[in-house]
């Protein structure tokens, strides 16, 4: 007859700093490979990026207006406008053919470089808009509206650093410098299988007692969030001989995530698997809620993070310690830990109070400050709590209630919204 597990030797519930400060430290930065910068989003950098040329590569206007002389322009007035004479249109991408001198103007297009002999640019709305001879009512300091020659970026400089996520700007900034083809890490492969008798497939007939596999698709979308590749396996029985036929599969993937077999129940075979196949345990259990039973154990050069089976246990751990660790493997060196930032809390929390509580919650941007509005429901089981829950206030242990009102640690995972 089957029987509830123990706990064993040298085993004890961790701290989610110490969990993370093992997580990290068992990881290390894959390999790289270079790729097209069009490919680059979403990656992260393997090397300095220098600037090819100063950026601008000369002065050149901010405004769309006219490039003058700021003396002539000195006693501009709206009663005693300044005349001057228009003596070229200079569109951006072109070179001005004629100078700037005394008593003229060039009009000039946002982008285009200064031409000789002008210090400052009346941008249109200070002026009248003439062709042959336009009027300036207003004067202007010496450079105004004008961008100086390698505002943005010397040549030499170091503009994006090894380590560096590439998002949006980051590929702008490989255009700008022309480094068609860059150096990244290499996207890690994760396995991804749940346990357990009574899971389903999505296209399976629900029947009494049975649960769909939503945890392995999930996992699968927080994976490829993370930037990494999702290895679907499916379904391990829960027999002893089915999960570490599971677990040898998963070894051809960097990572390895199972949902389910990790508590204490007598049909939880994950530790049982992983201690047959000569596995390292780091850790078993984290003082918080939800996801106590989180397992991880280094197999074969591979990390294993087995998580609980519950869907918001399985999401918070995998936010709190797998997304980490694939930063880190693909060369992230910075913000590695998802942000702490201090909200507002909307309405009452409690709390069992026997270990840190993450509480799902939607974080908005309201009145200068931060606000965290609950999700109705708080339970383990309840996947449409993290619906739209961009935040998780920290409850700390031993305590039971919080107020509304009360400012509260809250871990971002994802955009604050307005």
């Amino acid at each position: 007859m089957t029987t509830f597990q123990t706990p064993r030797a040298g085993e004890r519930m961790i701290a989610v700093e110490e969990a993370q400060e093992r997580v990290l430290a068992e990881v290390q930065a894959l390999d790289d490979e270079v790729v097209a910068f069009t490919e680059a989003h979403g990656r992260v950098l393997r090397e300095d990026v220098q600037a090819t040329y100063d950026v601008p590569q000369k002065d050149n206007t901010a405004m769309d207006g006219y490039a003058v002389r700021a003396e002539d322009i000195a006693e501009a007035s709206d009663g005693t406008p300044v005349l001057l004479k228009v003596v070229e249109d200079l569109p951006a991408g072109t070179v001005a053919a004629r100078h700037v001198e005394a008593g003229t103007a060039i009009r000039i297009m946002t982008g285009a470089l200064m031409p000789d002999g002008a210090d400052t640019v009346a941008h249109v709305e200070i002026t009248d808009a003439g062709s042959d001879v336009v009027r300036v009512f207003r004067p202007l300091r010496r450079g105004t509206n004008i961008r100086k020659r390698g505002e943005d970026m010397h040549l030499g400089d170091v503009v994006l650093r090894d380590g560096t996520p590439l998002h949006a700007a980051e590929v702008g900034v490989l255009a700008g410098v022309q480094k068609t083809s860059v150096r990244v890490g290499r996207r890690p492969t994760v396995a991804i299988l749940s346990t357990g008798d009574e899971i389903i497939d999505v296209g399976d007939t629900v029947t009494p007692g049975k649960v769909v596999n939503s945890n392995s698709y999930s996992l699968a979308a927080l994976t490829r969030e993370a930037g990494a590749i999702p290895r679907m396996i499916g379904i391990v029985r829960d027999t002893r001989e089915a999960t570490i036929a599971a677990i040898e599969s998963a070894l051809a993937s960097d990572f390895v995530i199972s949902s389910g077999g990790v508590s204490v129940g007598a049909y939880d075979f994950v530790k049982d698997a992983l201690d047959a196949l000569g596995a390292e345990t780091k850790f078993w259990q984290v003082a918080m809620k939800p996801g106590k039973p989180v397992v991880l154990s280094r197999l074969r050069g591979r990390l294993y993070f087995g998580l609980p089976g519950n869907p918001v246990s399985c999401m918070v751990s995998f936010l709190l310690f797998i997304a980490p660790a694939i930063r880190k493997a693909m060369g992230q060196k910075e913000n590695l830990l998802p942000p702490i930032v201090q909200t507002r809390v909307m309405a009452s929390l409690k709390s069992r109070g026997d270990r840190r509580n993450y509480m799902r919650v939607r974080v908005l941007a309201r009145d200068g400050e931060l606000v965290s509005e609950p999700m109705t429901s708080q339970g383990s089981g309840v996947s449409t709590s993290m619906v739209q829950a961009n935040g998780l206030v920290i409850v700390e242990t031993g305590v039971t209630v919080v107020e509304a009102g009360t400012l509260i640690p809250t871990v971002l995972v994802g955009p604050v919204q307005s």
